[in-house]
């Protein structure tokens, strides 16, 4: 039957004009990255070096932006906030990076007490208009090396089933042989699949904490979680039914519709959440066998089927786990009247079907992706019946939706359908000098990105080293797996890589399973966006406010002259002039660091003095949604492996740092003032005072001839911390022994910052604390001076840490004038780049360490030429075996691409 092709016009885009409930704002002074549409929401996608770690270690990532459409380097947003939450749904690391075109990158080093799995999320202000639809999140597990085997506290706990059918979960936990030391009672709390609880345990004479209480009836899984008087965690999942299978079934269009051919989709899941392999048979009601059916191991698969109106069908299914026990699972039930739209690929054309028994007329078919509308195919339904196809290059790659509508043009079907013709895709080409390279050789790699198959492409690329057996390739998913699927699709996408794995001969039969079961009703689009507040996107550092004026009748008097002063590494001043509503914003040079002071100095145009009072906009942080997964650290073989190699490297530099002849001091307990929760909290991640300094001792000890903190120190307390001065005027005070860094209310000051530190007030001084030996100085140190490199880093060192008065901080050292704001403000997080080891020149004998990396390069940004081209190297470590060179890339047109290559090291 003939159809007709309409081709919907591009969209133009639409100047607005919106009223906020907090005033008026002009459209184009409160847009940083100029004219939006706001139906068209960001992509951001993180490249992460790993998705597993261990305690200390670092979290290398990469930062793409797009828009959501067409997958073009954004130009809204220049700044990223990516954070790392932790099981309790706290906010434990939080970087604001830096996007030039789209791109960023940045680090995050992982603390000692970081340790199970936690959560990555990426968003920007723009995006926070669409909820969390938009915003990155991926999960990472942080494993600790340096925990032993610990005694299992649940091993006594059983799962009873009484004569009356009710379920109990049963035993005793003994947490230490000393009863003097244990708590009375512990709270125990109880997690399933639906379901929370929790329960008091009273520790019994014997030192066990006894349990008994009842759960739920045919769980099949119960996750239990226990604090101990150490604060620390312990947990365990206990799996009650390991043969649990639960089968849903998914109609094509969403109904079984009587007397027509259907296409089935199925998904079986398991106790765990995960897909099962399963296999089975349709049978109707009068027992009669209708069909067969097999998964592919995702559990994922579909059949057809041409339902009779007045019978019932069922499912009798065996899993791949356990082929001894068949289930039986109901079918949807058949609706009489309906319409049925199938789609499928034939060759390079996307042929569609709609049959139907309730429709006589004209139909259209709606052609769409990511929100954008391509095609309107209008034809005659004969004998209930339409055919037709159009071109797999008309449409871009990617997910896309087809809506069938009635005369009326009322949506009456819908099909999502994921097309691949690969002009949206870069061909990336990746060639090594040699195939195998000895231990701590030199690897060149050579790179060519074509387009159309021929021509060249510059685009902006990424490069990771990586042990090819400590490496989940499935599981993690890359480039064109996040932005063609998983960044279109709510919920979990189980090994998003493996449809894109095109070795795989079955992958497209895979991807069309998978929407058939989890895409039409989980796509994100049309866009809506979300809330009653609007959030303007961010090109840069900007400080934005408003002036509020006692005087409010004549606005051109109202009209503010402000000046900002930034005191960053460089002071800088900026001027403007506010609207008349008492309208400001700044947009800042960029900064890195940690908060950088700025003063806000306000005066007014009209005859008379007025009183200002300037206020900041300040946005607070998206609420943070961690899901537990009671599944998520069983380690496979690959995770064992990377561990063990981990161990291996733990031990070894263990073995090294003992060279140094350091002995670390025993924490020094300091009773002689009140220890409060936050002090506790700082000592038990820096160390331990072991010199305290009340700020009175230091009033008293002041006289008139002092300028400020370092001379009460240098004459009163030159034993224990010693002043250097500089020929400039600079001075650095450390505590012998060792590089000294300074801290202020419990934040470790950049070196910027030091210079305000010698002429502190007493009067602001609650007390310094001489911190020797701090915790892990290392990483400290690196906070701090974050372009060191990692290899020169000091292993040892100290901290002086000052508390001030109502933690006024540095600022505490300025009085504001009225009319003056005087705060802080958050900046780009340092960036540092991925070192290792060059072996370039010989190396004496005495410096060499064994190279254990499993990562064993990282470079985030790598541009290929007008031809094309980009070369890399990189030396390889000590540890044999196969590497795999992984290449991420996307071009300034929104093409994306992705290869990688296997390299062996030999012994």
């Amino acid at each position: 039957m003939d159809t007709f092709f309409r081709p919907f016009k591009r969209r133009p885009k639409v100047l607005c004009m919106l009223y906020l409930l907090s005033g008026y704002i002009s459209f184009s002074q409160a847009m940083d990255g100029g004219i939006a549409e706001v139906n068209v929401p960001e992509k951001i996608y993180l490249q992460l070096s790993s998705k597993e770690f261990t305690t200390n270690q670092t979290i290398w990532f990469k930062a793409i932006v797009t828009d959501s459409r067409n997958h073009l380097p954004t130009h809204l947003s220049g700044v990223l906030y990516v954070d790392l939450i932790d099981k309790r749904n706290q906010i434990v690391s939080h970087k604001i990076i830096k996007l030039t075109h789209g791109m960023g990158y940045g680090f995050i080093d992982l603390e000692e007490s970081f340790k199970g799995q936690f959560l990555i999320r990426a968003y920007t202000q723009w995006n926070r208009n669409f909820d969390e639809d938009f915003m990155f999140s991926e999960y990472i597990v942080i494993h600790d090396l340096a925990k032993q085997k610990e005694e299992n506290l649940f091993e006594q706990l059983h799962v009873v089933q009484t004569e009356g059918e009710n379920i109990f979960l049963s035993g005793k936990i003994q947490l230490e042989r000393e009863a003097k030391t244990n708590p009375n009672k512990l709270m125990l709390f109880l997690d399933w699949d639906g379901g929370k609880d929790s329960v008091w345990m009273k520790r019994e004479p014997s030192n066990f904490y006894s349990l008994r209480h009842e759960i739920p009836k045919e769980l099949n899984w119960i996750s239990l979680k226990l604090k101990d008087k150490k604060e620390t965690n312990h947990s365990k999942t206990i799996v009650l039914n390991k043969n649990a299978l639960d089968l849903q079934f998914f109609p094509e269009s969403g109904k079984m519709i009587s007397g027509l051919k259907n296409k089935i989709g199925f998904k079986a899941i398991g106790y765990d959440g995960k897909g099962r392999k399963v296999q089975g048979d349709v049978f109707d009601n009068k027992g009669r066998r209708i069909t067969s059916f097999e998964s592919n191991s995702l559990g994922m698969g579909a059949f057809y089927l041409e339902p009779e109106n007045s019978l019932r069908y069922h499912a009798r299914v065996v899993s791949g786990k356990n082929i001894d026990v068949e289930t039986i699972f109901p079918l949807p039930a058949a609706v009489p009247r309906g319409s049925i739209l199938s789609v499928e690929r034939a060759e390079e054309k996307i042929r569609f079907r709609v049959a139907s028994n309730n429709q006589k007329d004209s139909v259209a078919i709606k052609v769409s992706c990511r929100g954008e509308d391509y095609y309107l195919i209008e034809g005659l339904l004969q004998n209930g019946n339409l055919h037709s196809e159009i071109s797999a290059a008309d449409l871009p790659d990617g997910i896309v939706i087809f809506t069938l509508l009635d005369k009326k043009k009322q949506p009456i079907a819908e099909r999502l359908f994921y097309n691949e013709s690969g002009k949206d895709q870069l061909q990336v080409e990746l060639t090594t000098d040699k195939n195998t390279y000895s231990r701590r050789e030199k690897t060149r790699l050579n790179i060519q990105v074509m387009e159309n198959g021929s021509q060249p492409s510059v685009a902006n690329m990424s490069v990771k080293v990586i042990k090819k057996n400590h490496w989940h390739e499935d599981v993690d998913g890359f480039i064109q797996s996040y932005f063609y699927l998983e960044s279109e699709l709510r919920g979990n996408i189980e090994d998003p890589g493996r449809y894109f794995d095109k070795t795989s001969p079955n992958r497209l039969e895979d991807i069309d399973a998978l929407l058939l079961t989890q895409g039409w009703r989980n796509y994100k689009y049309p866009v809506k966006r979300q809330g009653n507040y609007f959030f303007w996107p961010q090109s840069g550092l900007t400080v934005k406010g408003r002036v509020a004026q006692t005087d409010t009748k004549n606005r051109k008097e109202n009209e503010v002259d402000l000046t900002l002063a930034t005191f960053g590494k460089e002071t800088s001043l900026y001027t403007q002039r506010t609207d008349s509503l008492g309208n400001f914003r700044f947009l800042l040079e960029d900064s890195f660091g940690v908060p950088m002071r700025i003063l806000l100095h306000a005066t007014s145009n009209g005859k008379r003095k007025k009183n200002n009072t300037i206020s900041i906009d300040t946005f607070s942080k998206p609420k943070s949604k961690y899901e537990f997964n009671p599944f998520a650290q069983e380690p496979d073989q690959i995770t064992r492996s990377y561990l063990e190699a981990e161990k291996e490297r733990k031990k070894t530099e263990e073995v090294l740092d003992s060279l140094y002849g350091v002995t670390q001091l025993d924490e020094v307990v300091v009773e002689d003032f009140r220890l409060t929760p936050t002090r506790k909290e700082l000592y038990k991640k820096y160390g331990a005072p072991d010199i305290v300094i009340s700020g009175d001792s230091l009033k008293q000890k002041e006289r008139k001839w002092s300028y400020g903190l370092y001379s009460i120190l240098l004459f009163n307390y030159g034993n224990e911390v010693q002043i250097e001065s500089f020929p400039d005027g600079f001075m650095l005070a450390h505590i012998a022994g060792g590089p000294t860094l300074l801290m202020v209310d419990g934040r470790l000051l950049q070196r910027y910052e030091y210079e305000r530190v010698p002429n502190m007030p007493t009067g602001i001084i609650e007390s310094v604390e001489l911190i020797k030996f701090a915790k892990f100085f290392k990483s400290r140190y690196l906070e701090v001076f974050p372009e060191t490199n990692p290899l020169d880093a000091p292993y040892v060192g100290h901290i002086i840490s000052i508390n001030t008065k109502g933690k006024v901080g540095l600022q505490g050292m300025d009085k504001p004038m009225p009319g003056t704001l005087d705060t802080t403000m958050e900046v780009f997080s340092p960036i540092r780049e991925f070192y290792a080891q060059k072996y370039d020149k010989p190396i004496p004998v005495k410096e060499q360490k064994p190279d254990l990396r499993s990562l064993v390069h990282w470079q985030p940004i790598l541009k290929s030429d007008e031809s094309g081209k980009a070369a890399e190297s990189f030396y390889n470590g000590d540890i044999a075996g196969d590497y795999v060179i992984i290449v991420e890339a996307i071009s300034e047109k929104g093409q994306l691409g992705y290869q990688k290559i296997t390299y062996t090291v030999k012994d």
